[in-house]
């Protein structure tokens, strides 16, 4: 019923997706044949449990069946071939994939609605999988119903769905009907209707376990064992019971079938089995109707096992050599099949490796899978293609391959599980075929290997990396070929810069840089700049790294590569902020918006995300800032789940809005993400700054006490955002030593604002007068206040200007120059007033104390007596002496002695001046 009326809504154009779960033989593909026998248009496709089986393998009848959506697909995988382009950018070629499937397969739906049926989906692959995850988040504003089947976990769902099942859950549109097992009534009255006279319910419930399909086959031979018997092992007697009743010659077309897999293709198995094909047709029907095989639903002439356990367990009767030679006949029958079409080589592949263990069949398994590897990544499967490469690779191996085939398939294995986001497996094959490259003496096999795994922050990268590019960079003939010279200088200054070399890196990315300008090519040239701004992040001209990032921006666009042209856009946003150019900032950030909208690819979505969150920030809108940083998180944690630097990013936003707002509170999860992340200069500084924000001192003190020893080394002092978060520690130590330090290095590079992408505070000039006035240089902390206020106010950088004005009144408060006093009074008020409207409590804390202090100061220093402090007030109210005796009911002369003794006490001339001063002091 639930099925009927999900048809019923899809048909009026709210579609979604049903998942209908349940353990094996619990009837889930009769449900939904049974909902379904009145639907007017349903497509069926279903995964197989097959090693060879190819990418998209559930969708394929379904694209057979609508020829526009296959057409679609089709110009989709056209726009790139990731084969021959270097350029390619695999996730956004991966995105347009299933983007446009899914737009194709909604209009497929109309008008008149459509039900598309995936079967067994525990043993989907990972393309397949992400296609349903893509299109479950449309469905619910379609005419499309897409009913998917699968085991339940107790069935033994595979880790490929269970990682797709809380993405497609997540959606309003999506629903799970659980099958539960028969009562013993329903047994009953099953019983009852088969059999006279019918068998104990009682005893037969207990046997079946209520499972249908086991039912079924207690209830054919209901005395064939007893109650202490699994129902795995009741099916699989009852089954052989079955096949004793059929032809021997009907029998051996089955064993055959059950190595084809669980659908039989009669003409196939007829080569197989060397028979011909009307008398398998004719088999095929004797076991159609001893109840070994059904009908396909979907495919007229077609016959399928009437459950996996059913072939599952013919197959398992088979003896080894028999299955081994069944094997080599079907991967030879598939062979003369397979023509041109890469689509199937996998099943070749995968009949060949349990066919053969001979060096000759397993290099034809290792041809294969390597054949099915390139139509996976031509269909952009690149989870599949390096599962068939993975098969490749052991064939390989157990065939007595050489060095170099071994390096050669270690290289396309890692770039395969690279593009796949699985970057440990990537960066350990790479390491592996480096080995094998050495070993064999191939240079641009050892240059492939480094060049692999690139822009992956995870624990390891950046050692493994580097020795990689070392390894290849010292062969003589990679300093002949200056592009590929340059591209390895670019990888291995990125990794030095990840760990934290900066010196080093600045040097190589240099040198790379000129080189690829030199040659000239688009890709080399894009490697070298991402390398040089990587490596020298704060360093550069603000024009240099202005033309860098348009550099990336104009060749990414003319090479198709979106992530690229992110990041020229995010360079020139740093360098934007830098100078205070805030028409800038929002131009490029109006870029990287449409780029997040016209590609959706998440990783864009993600930093266009977090840049705009960062730069709310600055603004003092916190709220959107943190509703922003919130929406990047998700996506880090769904879609990004693999990259450990989306949370530690996440978590870097909350630590500096606690920093500047001053109300600790940092989640657990960024808590153990920061224990998990490499030891880099950035991690180590920020673990003693989160241990002074919660209150750890002592452990806030060991840890800055091997910071402060660090800071002389260039590497460390220089390495992203460190001399920033180092301020805040020298502050609560009063370390003038290190303060000094700092103050010298952030004076060499002013910048207006910075921290794009992490969370964006204000002038560095600010940094320069907290560490002064620890230094106890007064007159240069007020001189660095003011610049840094001048400069936040003109970029609009809101809750900068509270912390400013917080500063400089305790910088003149420290200072008390006559004038300071009644100047600290009125920047405080003003921060006062601000703080409150943008909520930081922080800073209100500190103004509240610096006013207290401020006011006893005042009076401490105020010569006039409480009398003559009240005249004072009146005369700056220019009212006369006559008007200040009436008011104060004094004589008019005692006010005239009180006015002489005010103008001698402030050393003034006039009244003019009294009202001046008096004034001044109220700030």
């Amino acid at each position: 019923a639930t099925l009927r009326r999900r048809i019923d809504a899809a048909e009026a154009g709210q579609g979604g997706l049903v998942l209908v779960a349940g353990p094996a033989g619990i009837g889930k593909t009769r449900t939904v044949e049974e909902a379904l026998r009145s639907a007017p248009d349903v497509l069926w496709g279903r995964a197989v449990d097959d090693p060879g089986a190819p990418p998209l393998w559930p969708w394929r009848r379904v694209l057979r069946a609508r020829p526009e959506v296959a057409a679609a697909v089709a110009d989709a995988l056209a726009d790139v071939d990731l084969l021959r382009e270097r350029a390619a950018d695999p996730a956004a070629a991966r995105f347009r994939f299933v983007a446009a499937a899914t737009e194709a397969l909604l209009q497929s739906a109309e008008p008149g609605g459509l039900v598309v049926v995936l079967e067994d989906l525990h043993w989907a692959d990972d393309t397949s999988l992400r296609l349903l995850r893509h299109l479950a988040g449309d469905l619910q504003r379609s005419r499309l119903l897409v009913v998917g089947t699968y085991r339940d976990p107790s069935g033994g769902t595979t880790r490929t769905l269970d990682g797709a099942l809380p993405d497609l859950l997540r959606w309003p549109g999506t629903q799970v009907l659980p099958l539960g097992p028969l009562t013993e009534d329903d047994v009953r009255a099953f019983l009852d209707s088969v059999a006279a006279p019918p068998p104990d319910a009682g005893a037969v419930h207990r046997r079946c376990g209520g499972n249908p399909l086991y039912l079924r086959a207690v209830a054919r031979a209901p005395a064939a064992s007893g109650d202490g018997v699994p129902a795995g092992a009741e099916l699989r007697h009852v089954v052989r019971s079955a096949l004793a009743s059929l032809e021997p010659g009907v029998v051996d077309l089955l064993a055959t079938a059950a190595v084809l897999g669980e659908e039989v293709d009669a003409d196939l198995l007829a080569a197989v089995a060397d028979r011909p094909a009307a008398d398998v047709r004719a088999g095929l029907d004797d076991a159609l109707r001893a109840g070994v095989l059904g009908a396909v639903p979907y495919a007229p002439g077609r016959r399928r096992f009437v459950h996996a356990v059913v072939r599952d367990g013919i197959y398992a009767d088979l003896g080894p050599s028999e299955r081994e030679t069944l094997h080599r006949r079907a991967a030879e029958a598939w062979e003369q099949r397979v023509g041109v079409d890469d689509s199937t080589a996998g099943v070749v592949a995968g009949h060949w490796l349990r066919a053969a263990a001979d060096p000759a069949g397993l290099r034809r398994a290792a041809s294969w899978a390597r054949r099915a590897s390139v139509g996976a990544t031509r269909s952009l499967a690149f989870e599949e293609a390096a599962r068939f490469l993975g098969m490749a690779l052991d064939a390989s191996d157990r065939a007595g391959c050489t060095d170099e085939e071994r390096a050669v398939l270690l290289v396309d294995l890692a770039t395969a599980e690279f593009r796949a986001g699985r970057f440990a497996e990537s960066l350990r094959h790479a390491g592996a075929a480096s080995d094998a490259a050495a070993a064999c003496g191939r240079a641009d096999l050892l240059s492939a290997a480094a060049l692999v795994v690139h822009d992956v922050g995870a624990p390891g990268t950046s050692g493994m990396l580097t020795r990689l590019c070392e390894r290849a960079l010292a062969e003589p003939e990679i300093a002949r070929v200056p592009a590929l010279r340059s591209r390895l200088l670019s990888q291995m200054a990125s990794a030095l810069a990840d760990g934290g070399r900066l010196e080093r890196a600045a040097e190589l990315s240099a040198e790379s840089l000129r080189l690829a300008e030199e040659c000239g090519d688009a890709e080399t040239v894009i490697d070298a700049v991402r390398a040089r701004m990587k490596a020298t992040p704060d360093v550069l001209p603000l024009a240099e790294r202005m033309r860098l990032g348009r550099l990336a921006v104009e060749h990414a666009t003319g090479t198709g590569q979106p992530l690229t042209a992110l990041w020229g856009h995010k360079w020139r946003i740093d360098a934007a902020l830098a100078a205070g150019d805030m028409a800038t900032v929002e131009d490029e950030l109006t870029s990287v918006t449409a780029l997040a909208e016209s590609t959706r690819l998440p990783l864009i979505r993600w930093h266009d995300l977090r840049l705009r969150a960062s730069v709310e920030a600055l603004q003092g809108r916190f709220a959107a800032a943190i509703a922003l940083n919130d929406r990047a998180r998700v996506i880090g944690l769904s879609e990004l789940s693999q990259d450990l630097s989306t949370a530690g990013m996440s978590a870097a936003f909350a630590m500096q809005h606690a920093l500047v707002i001053g109300r600790p509170g940092l989640e657990d999860e960024a808590l153990e993400t920061l224990d998990r992340a490499d030891d880099v200069p950035i991690v180590l500084v920020t673990r003693a700054l989160v241990a002074l924000i919660q209150g750890r001192v002592d452990d806030a003190t060991a840890r800055y006490d091997r910071l402060r020893l660090q800071v002389a080394d260039p590497d460390f002092a220089n390495s992203s955002g460190v001399a920033v978060n180092m301020v805040p520690l020298v502050e609560r130590f009063r370390d003038a030593e290190t303060a000094e330090v700092l103050g010298d290095l952030l004076a060499q590079n002013p910048i207006a604002a910075g921290g794009a992408g992490v969370y964006c505070c204000g002038s560095s000039a600010a940094l320069l007068g907290r560490l002064a006035v620890v230094r106890s240089r007064l007159d240069e902390a007020v001189g660095h206040f003011e610049a840094a206020l001048t400069t936040d106010t003109r970029t609009g950088a809101r809750p900068a200007v509270v912390n400013d004005r917080v500063g400089l009144a305790a910088a003149l408060l420290d200072r008390a120059a006559p004038a300071d006093l009644p100047r600290a009074k009125s920047l405080l008020r003003q921060a006062l007033e601000e703080g409150r409207r943008l909520g930081m409590p922080g800073p209100l804390r500190t103004a509240a104390s610096l006013t207290d202090r401020l006011t006893a100061s005042l009076r401490a220093a105020d010569p006039l007596t409480e009398r003559e402090r009240e005249i004072a007030d009146l005369v700056s109210a220019a009212l006369t002496n006559r008007q200040i005796a009436d008011r104060l009911v004094l004589s008019e002369r005692t006010v005239e002695s009180h006015v002489r003794n005010i103008l001698a006490k402030l050393g003034v001339a006039n009244r003019t001046e009294i009202a001046a001063v008096t004034l001044a002091s109220r700030g």
